[in-house]
């Protein structure tokens, strides 16, 4: 499954497969625990998230934050 990004990056299982999301490049969503509002913050970094996949089928992910 691809996506587009969902301003966090994260890592679960979604109908047995891997699920994979990429942080946004402009605002990043704040986690609960952090308060109710903003929904979203500029005050995170940008994030990008680079799939490799290899000759072999494996798919490698790599996060970066973006200064």
């Amino acid at each position: 499954m691809l996506t587009g990004h969902a301003h966090t990056a994260a890592v679960s299982t979604f109908a047995g497969r891997p699920l994979l999301v990429v942080p946004g490049v402009i605002s990043t969503l704040r986690m609960p625990w952090k308060g109710p509002s903003p929904l979203a913050t500029r005050s995170q970094p940008p994030g990008v998230a680079f799939h490799v996949h290899d000759d072999t089928g494996r798919l490698t992910t790599h996060y970066r934050v973006v200064i």
